[in-house]
């Protein structure tokens, strides 16, 4: 009777031909997965831009706002024409956030404060009091010059008496732009004025030249008597821009002459900040731009600037902006800015009702 042979296992050759097929379709697996993965991550990404989610309502989370001040009006503006690139107002947002701002107060050191800011703009001569909380240093030397200084919002307007030397504008070695920039925000950091949203903001640097005794703007360095620096806070959202009452002003400006000494090269300055609380916000809905046309053409916004003499206004763009009012305000709200032709720009407030915000 033949002997059972016993079940020969599997030998060196059928194991390595077992590990390769699956190193080989674990290959294939972990790449199906990579693929898919990316491919999946691709759809959703495309599918997510062509259909955004809507983003949450308006929190209306400070209550009824108060109305924006503007100042007076001083144009008269007797027609409106809208001529947009396509004849169309352009798609805005219909929300935007409005921005808490502190009530500012004197304090114990307030006046300390503005003796080491005016220090740092060149002026040490102990000050006298003009207003209850406005302080005004004096210098005769090299040449006469006025600093007044708010000791509790600590904005500042300084002025140089440059005409009252005949032979100033005798020297027309203006510095270059990018010096002018830099020695602006170098005297704000030593009076103390440098905040983050100034520090690194748009700056815009201009020609001007002397008529009677003023200023007036020059087209070409060649013309130019002196330097004027521009600087605006960083716009909200990288996006929207934070305008003062005059939307070509900065919030900080400096006029530099050709004269290098400190007491002469910069002629004139201003400061105009109020701290906002970035952090503390609350959403609210707009109206829309039409309503906002409406209301500009019906006087209910504010003319910020246009050329002299101009009555008829062409609009040429409709965006949305951020009013910086020079008077004391308890929010930062959003206003639609209309600009067009001999430099308009019209401001209308943006910020909605709630029945008039369901409604765009």
């Amino acid at each position: 009777m033949p002997i059972p042979q016993k079940a020969a296992g599997p030998n060196l050759s059928d194991i390595a031909h077992g590990a390769r097929m699956f190193i080989k379709f674990g290959a294939f697996f972990i790449v199906f997965l990579i693929v898919g993965r990316v491919l999946l991550n691709l759809t959703v990404s495309i599918y997510t831009k062509l259909n955004p989610p809507k983003p949450p309502g308006p929190t209306w989370g400070f209550g009824t706002l108060p109305a924006i001040t503007f100042p007076t009006n001083t144009a008269t503006i007797t027609s409106y024409k809208l001529e947009t690139k396509n004849g169309a107002f352009p798609i805005l947002t219909n929300q935007l956030p409005v921005f808490f701002i502190p009530i500012q107060t004197i304090g114990l050191l307030s006046l300390d404060q503005a003796k080491q800011e005016a220090a740092a703009l060149g002026f040490v001569f102990p000050p006298e009091q003009t207003t209850p909380t406005v302080y005004r240093w004096k210098r005769t030397t090299p040449l006469p010059a006025i600093l007044d200084i708010d000791i509790v919002t600590k904005n500042f307007t300084l002025r140089v008496d440059w005409g009252s030397d005949p032979g100033f504008l005798s020297q027309k070695n203006l510095p270059p732009q990018i010096f002018t920039i830099t020695n602006t925000r170098e005297k704000l950091a030593e009076a103390g004025l440098l905040t983050p949203d100034i520090a690194t903001s748009e700056a815009k640097v201009s020609y001007l030249k002397s008529l009677g005794g003023s200023y007036v703007p020059a087209v070409s360095l060649s013309e130019a008597d002196f330097l004027q620096v521009d600087i605006w806070r960083l716009p909200i959202k990288q996006q929207y821009q934070i305008l003062g009452p005059n939307p070509r002003k900065g919030n900080v400006q400096f006029i530099f002459s050709g004269k290098r000494d400190s007491g002469s090269s910069i002629v004139e300055g201003s400061y105009m900040y109020t701290p906002i609380e970035y952090d503390r916000w609350e959403t609210y809905g707009l109206i829309s731009p039409t309503t906002a046309w409406q209301q500009l053409q019906a006087g209910k916004g504010y003319v910020a600037h246009v050329d002299l003499g101009v009555s008829d206004v062409v609009v040429r763009n409709v965006s949305l902006a951020y009013f910086d009012s020079d008077k004391p305000q308890s929010y930062l709200q959003p206003i639609y800015v209309f600009t067009g032709d001999n430099n308009f720009y019209g401001y209308v407030p943006a910020v909605a009702s709630p029945s008039q915000s369901l409604n765009r």
